[in-house]
């Protein structure tokens, strides 16, 4: 990139951030307003109270939702400030699955955990990586509801100096149509979505020097695929790890031979070496 789209690039950042602050001053305005609105209408107990307070809360709703949605972008035009650290991603795995068991059983769906060779040591920002980690896991939770259950694996494993990491899903899958807009910033297929979660997860990991790819079945499931380097000071295996082992391959149809789609449909069943399932310990 030429130093001139750079400078370009890194003023409209400066604007978009700058533009944000001055959307999110007038609305924390309006939030404190209508709570002391809330307050005032709560003490009236007469028709047209209850009617004002209906109102309000409808508009504390969605001044909330678009708060949330400032917040997230000024996140993602700052970058995130990392904090490298070795870490047990193993330890953490285990910790989210047990963390999202209780949501899981909920939505009827088993969640589990398959972990390969070693896992600690890895230097990460634990923080960030948690958090891209979760919003994946509770995609692929959401993903199975409308079907009424399924199952969800967690799948890390290591390889030389880079980390592969796994979310596989046997729920709704992704339309075709919608492909292309999964990462984009504000595309959101879920009702009150920010449509920042994947876009984020994608910032976080790209800033450790990894990447993010996914293929889909619409209908049968999805698998997100993240490529961490052991070491950031270390990236350039990166590249060799993606090219020998870990894209995904083109996404399958739902006419495609079963030994395809096994690594989307993943069946029940007793837990294999290595892996861990909600509620246990």
């Amino acid at each position: 990139m030429s130093n001139g789209a750079s400078s370009r690039l890194e003023f409209l950042g400066q604007l978009a951030g700058g533009l944000a602050h001055e959307i999110k001053n007038p609305l924390s305005t309006m939030k404190l307003t209508l709570q002391l609105l809330q307050e005032d209408f709560s003490q009236d107990k007469s028709a047209l109270a209850m009617r004002s307070l209906r109102k309000i809360e409808l508009l504390l709703k969605e001044i909330t939702h678009l708060d949330e949605i400032v917040q997230e972008f000024l996140r993602l035009s700052r970058g995130h400030d990392l904090k490298f650290q070795r870490t047990d991603l193993g330890d953490m795995i285990r910790e989210l699955v047990e963390f999202l068991g209780a949501e899981a059983n909920q939505k009827s769906v088993t969640l589990r955990s398959q972990l390969e060779g070693e896992l600690d040591g890895i230097i990460v920002d634990a923080t960030y990586i948690r958090q891209a980690l979760t919003n994946l896991l509770k995609n692929a939770l959401e993903a199975t509801e409308p079907k009424g259950g399924g199952e969800v694996i967690i799948r890390a494993r290591r390889h030389s100096d880079v980390v592969m990491v796994e979310v596989i899903d046997t729920g709704v899958g992704v339309a075709h149509a919608n492909r292309e807009r999964m990462f984009r910033p504000y595309f959101t297929t879920k009702k009150g979505g920010t449509g920042m979660g994947l876009p984020m997860v994608r910032r976080i990991v790209e800033e450790h020097g990894g990447q993010v790819t996914y293929e889909s079945v619409e209908g049968a499931g999805s698998r997100f695929v993240l490529l961490l380097p052991v070491d950031p000071n270390r990236r350039e295996t990166l590249q060799a790890m993606i090219r020998v082992s870990a894209t995904p391959e083109a996404p399958a149809t739902p006419a495609a031979p079963r030994s395809r789609r096994r690594a989307l449909e993943v069946k029940p069943g007793s837990p294999e070496p290595g892996e861990t399932q909600a509620g246990e310990s």
